[in-house]
């Protein structure tokens, strides 16, 4: 059993079960051996791969009793390992159809052992980086990755910009390639692959396009379960104004006309059918307080200070329906392979709506076509935990935006709509989501919530390896799903167009003597913003 030493027994398989391994041993040749380091261990029926999880060395002192397996010897170590796949035919598959006895020979998989047990296809998948402790090329199944939701979080600086900018890179040489970037912070707004929508006063994005829905619960932020006098005369002014409305869906009306039907609600007056017998006012009409009178007097405020408000004039271009096809040419065109919906400039109170409702858009379109011909399409959700959260206290309205994820999360890939969310706190993201994630890339991660959420997402024996990406540096990660051929350790490699980063480092700032007051300039922009 295991290898021999001047007769005497020298390797011993103590435990193994359905996801982790347990050996004892002395030779030479696992001397030196390290955690995250692989091993074959194997008999003439199967053969198992494991990752070493755990370490110990005890001196022969120690031991006690002249019947221990190894004997006389200086000192055992004693090797726990995470079973992460399996041999056949000299290949690896993350799949264990046939265990090993207890009788079993064990081996460090080398850099030549590595690379032969691998399948990779550069025809059907793009290179990621390197496998740190191999030397070896990490390739991902592009149709695995994109034909599933992926998903890829780690904390910040953890290298999650960097990662997504390589995928994009990768893909946008693909003459067909469909990605919609939601790009919050801008950071990939200078990708000469990418078309930049930066919306606001050069790329508008009229109110009507939010649909009757978004606009009153997502941007007047008006409860329609505990505002129904209101809600009711929103919704009747509304088709006054857009006769072919619908509550979900962009059709063009005039924003000023709206505010004006709300105004003529609030100081409604209504005939009783009778009129006033004597003095001043005999033979007049007697009339009384419209049904909305006096109570839409602040939805009216509501409705005239968003529009003045300099901040949200992107939403008050008056671009007529026409504009829709506009839109939507830009975000599902062809002339680029890559659309970064940038929202930099957007303030964060309309920008997660505005995803909400590109998104339905985006997916609604999908559903219509042609199956024969459809072009798929991935959106890329950075910090999607902001817009997509996993929280029970949402408003019904928030709920109604999230569904829309929800929806492609569970039937999306039947339309060619697949979900790539890069977030720093998975454990915050719709649960819903996250567990329809065939594939994660994760990244540095501390957090313990957060690992876990993604220990919970693994196969058994996966999970295990979770714990060791919290001493991960920046730019490494541990690619786990159907899309990569082995759960170990990559090195992203640099995009040739890395993303705008983000990360200011304080110290070497403040070496600068540089003087830095706020200047009349900055000042002026300040007060002007949300100035009528």
């Amino acid at each position: 059993m295991g290898e021999e030493r001047e007769g005497t027994c020298s390797m011993k398989l103590i435990k193994i079960n359905n996801s982790s391994i347990q050996i004892r041993t002395n030779l030479e040749e696992f001397r030196d051996i390290r955690i995250n380091d692989l091993l074959k261990v194997y008999d003439m029926d199967a053969c198992l791969i494991a990752m070493v999880t755990g370490l110990s060395d005890t001196d022969a002192e120690e031991r006690i009793g002249d019947s221990d397996f190894l004997g006389e010897i200086v000192g055992v170590k004693t090797i726990d390992g995470s079973i992460i796949g399996s041999l056949e035919d000299g290949k690896f598959f993350k799949a264990v159809r046939r265990y090993p006895t207890t009788g079993v020979t064990i081996k460090r998989i080398s850099s030549v052992d590595f690379s032969d047990m691998l399948m990779p296809d550069s025809a059907s998948g793009f290179y990621l980086g390197e496998y740190v402790d191999y030397h070896c090329g990490a390739w991902v199944d592009g149709n695995k990755f994109f034909q599933r939701h992926s998903c890829i979080v780690g904390n910040t600086g953890a290298g999650k910009s960097e990662t997504v900018a390589r995928i994009l890179e990768e893909a946008s040489r693909l003459p067909g390639a469909n990605l919609i970037v939601f790009d919050i912070h801008g950071e990939y707004s200078q990708l000469s692959y990418a078309k930049n929508i930066r919306i606001g006063e050069d790329f508008p994005f009229p109110i009507w396009m939010f649909g009757f829905q978004d606009l009153v619960s997502n941007l007047l932020k008006i409860r329609e379960e505990t505002a129904t006098t209101v809600m009711t005369a929103l919704r009747k002014c509304y088709y006054r104004v857009c006769p072919d409305g619908a509550e979900n869906k962009p059709v063009y009306f005039d924003y000023e006309s709206l505010i004006r039907e709300m105004e003529a609600l609030d100081n409604q007056v209504v005939e009783t059918g009778e009129y006033y017998k004597s003095g001043e006012k005999a033979g007049m009409a007697k009339t009384v307080k419209g049904e909305y009178a006096g109570k839409l007097t602040s939805t009216v405020g509501l409705l005239r200070d968003r529009m003045l408000d300099s901040r949200y004039s992107f939403l008050f271009h008056d671009e007529k329906q026409g504009y829709l096809y506009e839109v939507l040419e830009a975000v599902l065109g062809t002339d680029k392979p890559v659309k970064n919906i940038d929202l930099s400039d957007v303030p964060h109170d309309v920008a997660i709506p505005l995803i909400g409702v590109i998104t339905r858009m985006v997916f609604d379109l999908q559903k219509l076509q042609d199956k024969e011909r459809i072009r798929p399409v991935t959106l890329v959700c950075d910090e999607a935990h902001v817009y997509i959260p996993n929280d029970y206290q949402l408003s019904a309205s928030q709920k109604r935006m999230i569904e829309v994820f929800e929806d492609i999360a569970k039937e999306g890939r039947k339309f060619g709509v697949t979900l790539f969310p890069a977030t720093q706190r998975p454990s915050e993201l719709n649960r819903t989501i996250m567990a329809q994630c065939a594939n994660v890339i994760v990244g540095k991660l501390n957090n313990e919530n957060d690992k876990a959420l993604i220990k919970g997402m693994l196969p058994d024996g996966d999970e295990a390896l979770i714990d060791s990406v919290a001493m991960f540096r920046p730019g490494e990660v541990l690619a786990v799903g159907d899309a990569v051929p082995i759960p170990v350790k990559i090195q992203v490699a640099l995009a040739k167009e890395r993303p705008i980063s983000r990360t200011i480092n304080f110290w070497d700032a403040w070496k600068s003597d540089e003087e830095t007051e706020p200047t009349a300039d900055l000042i002026g922009r300040y007060l002007m913003q949300g100035r009528r």
